[in-house]
């Protein structure tokens, strides 16, 4: 065994006397660290030329001895060395949670002249289009790390050798996703592939990317078409697995991937090991820096001496120039525009009682029972009371949200807009928008109200008609970030120009201003706080019972109620909740033995996530975790709760938080977006999003908080929350500026 530091390891398969054939060579062993650190990667240098390593292998026997227990973590290794003839040095390098890289061990090498030569690493021009946009995002996450640095880092990366590895016989079977590039929402990596053996069953399969944490896969599903590929393969027809596994925040690529397969006789095997570079379609991720000619200056010419430092091939700076050219159009395509720090429109108000609003379109991106649909809700009813005032509700999808609407008085239509989504040109989309609203009479409308930034196309509409607009926006996503899924690129400056068409943009929080800044240079953005009803709330109370509630809903009457609401999809990251429960279910029973604990989700919609959620919950063996489908008596589950938990990714100022307040809750929430301005950390436990640890630490601390009744963070919360946001001071400001809009549209 060898000691370095922090960390025991010992190299129990390697060449002797260090000397090298000409031959591919297993270097393998173990690694632990008696002081906590954990093992986030692992490469071997020979030379100026990286060997990634698989780590992370069970080492039966082994993993017991260290950790008193089986792994996670895992302690075995495998790197495949080939190394070059007149090759002298040898280095062992470990990465921890720290991200830094530290030299462990280093012996001087021998290797056959018959060796085959090193191979030539790609030069600079070939890979500096896609470094320079990853160097740029490194800077912005780790920004007390110097350039060079961090460009080191990336080039000494880009040159590693992987080793990836697929089953051997007896085992069958295809790793089809992920590949080079690993597609990730919301801090999840989607998996599929196939897995067979020739003599024994396969029990379980599991995969792991956090070495703390082994995911299991729905295995054992349907696969036809491996029968043509492998005759004769016992279990090729239920020989599938799908699944997904988080994706840290901070883990760097090349990201490793691991597949385990644990077969009836008890043994487990490492059947695929997988680099890839992750890809994020939805969720966090880091963003570019605003776009600079001199930060990207600065990042290529931190390249360019990493490469030299590494000793590859640089070209000339004419070589380099088409490469540079094609970084400089990704960065200055996704890179958030620069923020004009445009100030806010000045305060409007009604001139005459005559010239309020009294006939008023609400556009709403869907029917659902959502924050958003609720939001506008509230508005239009408020308006739609007044006498005199009639409000019409268009959306493009059906939903029970309908029905709320048509019981206060309004008018529902809805509007097929799919086909005109589907279109590539800005001015084919404007004409089919005008085509599939004609039932639509914009004419006559005093104001048109967009809610969301997905009803865009009411605000042309407004235009088209000569007609003033609010623009209410409640997405703290960019637009090419949040439309990519939705519509082709080229309509984007579609939805751009709806913020400067409509009278009035309407934030209610102002980080969200902030991510959308650089649109408000006709001075149109106003920022006005959200509301929550506190009587309506109060009265709420004194008339129910928790108990009564809870068994209204088939609840446990007598356990500590857990409450998650929000549309159950992954925006709203439920996953990660479940997950948190996995790291907690041990210890919350060891620390409260006698207390019944139920974990509900309020917002269950049918579909795939809805599928995956509950298969992980019965993979992952939790107990006591319910999902209670969208309803719109949402005011019982604040009441029956004990702790409300928001998990999710992305918010700009969501209502359950205001109204949990409301309800006297102790909060545990993520700090994204608008929450922080509405929660400060000491009115609720703040998290990260997708850190299951952070978030398991904080509902710890929430439940002692309850069972010690401390109730000084729902106490603070509460009050925030009145002060700042009680309906009777805030609903008459959107109340008076939809009348000053409506009053100045001549």
């Amino acid at each position: 065994m060898i000691e370095s530091g922090d960390w025991q390891f010992d190299i129990e398969v390697r060449p002797k006397d260090w000397a090298f054939t000409a031959e591919p060579t297993w270097i393998a062993g173990w690694i632990w660290s008696p002081k906590k650190r954990v093992l986030n990667d692992l490469r071997l240098w020979i030379d100026g030329r990286p060997f990634l390593a698989i780590w992370g292998i069970p080492k039966p026997g082994l993993d017991e001895r260290f950790l008193d227990r089986p792994g996670p973590p895992f302690l075995g290794f495998t790197i495949l060395a080939t190394p070059h003839p007149g090759a002298t040095m040898l280095r062992l390098e470990v990465r921890d949670q720290t991200g830094v890289w530290q030299e462990i061990h280093r012996t001087e090498i021998s290797v056959s002249p018959d060796a085959p030569e090193a191979p030539i690493p790609h030069n600079l021009p070939a890979q500096i289009d896609r470094l320079v946009p990853a160097l740029l995002r490194n800077s912005t996450q780790r920004n007390d790390v110097p350039f060079a640095a961090l460009a080191d880092e990336l080039v000494s990366s880009a040159i590693a050798e992987p080793l990836n590895s697929l089953p051997n016989p007896p085992f069958h079977g295809a790793l089809e996703e992920p590949r080079e590039e690993g597609w990730v929402r919301y801090g999840r990596l989607s998996i599929t592939g196939w897995i067979a053996h020739r003599s024994e069953s396969i029990t379980r399969v599991t995969a792991m990317i956090d070495p703390l944490l082994e995911t299991p896969l729905l295995h054992g599903l349907s696969r036809e078409d491996i029968e043509g590929v492998i005759k004769n393969l016992p279990g090729s027809k239920s020989s599938a697995f799908v699944g997904h596994v988080d994706l840290p925040a901070d883990t760097m690529a090349p990201v490793l991937l691991k597949i385990f397969a644990e077969l009836s006789d008890g043994t487990k095997h490492i059947i695929f090991a997988q680099r890839f570079t992750p890809r994020i379609i939805a969720g966090a991720d880091v963003s570019l820096p605003p776009l600079s000619r001199l930060k990207f200056a600065h990042a290529a010419w931190a390249l360019h001496g990493s490469a030299k430092r590494h000793g590859l091939d640089r070209g000339s700076w004419r070589e380099l120039q088409p490469s540079l050219e094609r970084a400089w159009a990704t960065y200055s395509s996704d890179a958030p525009a620069r923020s004009h720090h445009t100030g806010l429109a000045p305060k409007i108000t009604a001139k005459t009682d005559e010239s309020k609003a009294s006939k008023i379109i609400v556009a709403t991106h869907n029917l659902n029972f959502e924050g958003a649909p609720w939001f506008i809700f509230e508005l239009a009813n408020h308006l739609s009371s007044r006498p005199g005032t009639s409000v019409t509700i268009v959306s493009p999808t059906e939903g029970p949200m309908r029905a709320v609407f048509e019981e206060s008085g309004m008018t529902v239509h809805l509007v097929d807009l799919q086909d005109a989504f589907a279109l590539k040109d800005p001015s084919e989309f404007k004409a089919a928008l005008t085509a599939q609203t004609q039932s639509i009479n914009w004419a006559e409308a005093d104001l048109i109200i967009a809610n969301t930034m997905v009803t865009f196309w009411a605000v042309q509409a407004a235009k088209n008609a000569g007609k003033p607009s609010l623009l209410y926006i409640h997405e703290s996503a960019a637009i090419s970030r949040f439309f990519a899924p939705i519509m082709d690129r080229a309509l984007f400056p579609v939805v751009e120009d709806a913020f400067r068409l409509a009278s009035r943009v309407v934030f209610t929080a102002d980080s969200t201003r902030a991510v959308h800044d650089h649109l408000g240079d006709r001075r149109n953005f106003t920022l006005l706080p959200s509301w929550v009803d506190t009587n309506r709330i109060d009265t709420f109370i004194e008339k129910t019972n928790p108990r009564k509630l809870r068994r209204k809903h088939g609840l446990d009457p007598d356990a500590v109620q857990v409450v998650n609401i929000g549309s159950v999809c992954e925006r709203k990251g439920q996953h990660v909740f479940i997950r948190a429960l996995d790291l907690l279910k041990t210890e919350l029973s060891f620390t409260y033995p006698d207390q019944k604990i139920q974990f509900v989700m309020v917002g269950a919609r049918a579909g795939l996530y809805l599928d995956s959620l509950k298969q992980e919950i019965k993979l992952l063996d939790l107990e006591n975790v319910v999902f209670i489908s969208e309803t719109s008596d949402i005011f019982d589950f604040y009441r029956l709760a004990n702790i409300f938990v928001c998990t999710s990714f992305e918010e700009s100022f969501p209502r359950v938080l205001l109204e949990s307040a409301a309800f006297h809750l102790p909060i545990v929430t993520t700090n994204v977006n608008g929450i922080p301005e509405m929660l400060a950390p000491e009115e609720a436990w703040h998290t990260p999003p997708g850190d299951r640890y952070r978030l398991a630490e904080a509902i710890k601390q929430a439940f002692a908080a309850h069972f010690a009744k401390d109730d000084t963070r729902p106490k603070k919360a509460r009050a925030a929350v009145l002060r700042k946001y009680h309906v009777a001071n805030s609903l008459p400001q959107h109340i008076a500026l939809a009348d000053g809009i409506a009053s100045d549209r001549n």
